[in-house]
């Protein structure tokens, strides 16, 4: 099946959404039969779309039709749509072990993993990240940085991958996000996002040869809730089941920040200091599964946490997890 063929369909559907297209006219205006345009309507239903077929009045594509798709995340990138290329699927155990597989057999940076669904999805410590069907954006974008030959600490990337969601969030839903250190953002107090940063390192040089950038996001609130024991805790960016859905605009924005990040050297710092809730509170914080009380200082400029434990001892936090804030 041509892939061009059912890029162009998806897009006249999803341009048309809710109106019916008669199977002729896509045929005479894509200049092939008629059973080329059910062949594809046919796969395109296998792969979750929600296409009405009705005699006499032809496709339509549904207007709740929320299904994530590589065409329409191009359609709303203004730029750098050939730097990515994109593999979507319906359930997957976690994008970051497929991402990591394909990281490892030399994948391209810039190629993208996604799901609707993640049955064993994971974050930091292997902690579980909820992943519902349909609701959240679950990608993984892989840096070849071997290739080419980028050299990124690990803080860095992570970093900028929260404030690329964080922006990105603000842009097209006009909530404000604030950031927790390292990998986190969060919308009222509550985490809306979870970011993880998995990696190789060279034996030769010590050098990151890959990254792969995790990335769960809470979207349209899940139909059953969250799990009793998150939801205090988490939050979605649409709190009704009845909002828009938008996931593939979110993942456009997401990604050409990401892109202006890592390739382009866009500065980020001020404002991703600018979004820390952490900074003059006491929090407890995990390094090396020792739990201490420290009070947040500063972030520098390299993304470290400047701390000052209960002694009186101030140091530079390259590494670790907030676990609570306490005051």
């Amino acid at each position: 099946m041509r892939k061009n063929l059912k890029e162009n369909i998806i897009s006249i559907l999803e341009s048309n959404k809710g109106l019916f297209i008669s199977g002729e006219k896509l045929a005479n205006n894509l200049n092939v039969s008629r059973a080329a345009v059910w062949k594809v309507i046919k796969s395109l239903k296998d792969e979750g779309y929600d296409i009405l077929s009705v005699s006499n009045k032809g496709y339509a594509l549904s207007k709740e039709t929320d299904i994530l798709s590589s065409k329409i995340i191009k359609d709303n990138m203004t730029k750098y749509r050939d730097k990515f290329r994109f593999l979507i699927y319906k359930t997957v155990e976690s994008t970051n072990t497929i991402a990591r597989g394909m990281a490892i057999n030399g994948a391209e940076s810039g190629t993208v993993v996604i799901a609707e669904e993640q049955t064993s999805g994971y974050g930091r410590n292997g902690k579980s990240f909820f992943s519902p069907y349909g609701t959240g954006i679950y990608m993984s974008i892989i840096l070849n940085l071997k290739k080419e030959k980028k050299i990124f600490n690990s803080s860095f990337i992570t970093t900028a991958a929260a404030m690329a969601v964080s922006k990105s969030i603000e842009e097209i839903s006009n909530e404000n996000t604030q950031i927790k250190w390292v990998n986190d953002v969060f919308i009222n107090d509550k985490k809306v996002c979870g970011i993880l940063t998995e990696g190789a390192f060279s034996f030769e040089d010590g050098k990151l040869d890959y990254a792969v950038i995790g990335i769960g996001i809470n979207v349209n609130f899940p139909k059953n809730g969250f799990p009793e024991e998150i939801n205090n805790i988490a939050i979605s960016i649409n709190n009704t089941q009845n909002s828009k859905d938008i996931r593939n605009i979110l993942i456009a924005k997401i990604l050409e920040r990401i892109y202006e990040y890592y390739f382009n050297n866009a500065s980020f710092y001020d404002e991703y200091k600018k979004r820390s809730f952490l900074i003059g509170k006491k929090v407890l914080l995990n390094i090396d599964n020792q739990e201490h009380i420290v009070k947040v200082l500063d972030i520098d400029k390299t993304f470290a946490l400047i701390a000052e434990f209960q002694d009186g001892k101030v140091d530079r936090i390259v590494s670790g997890s907030i676990n609570h804030r306490l005051s």
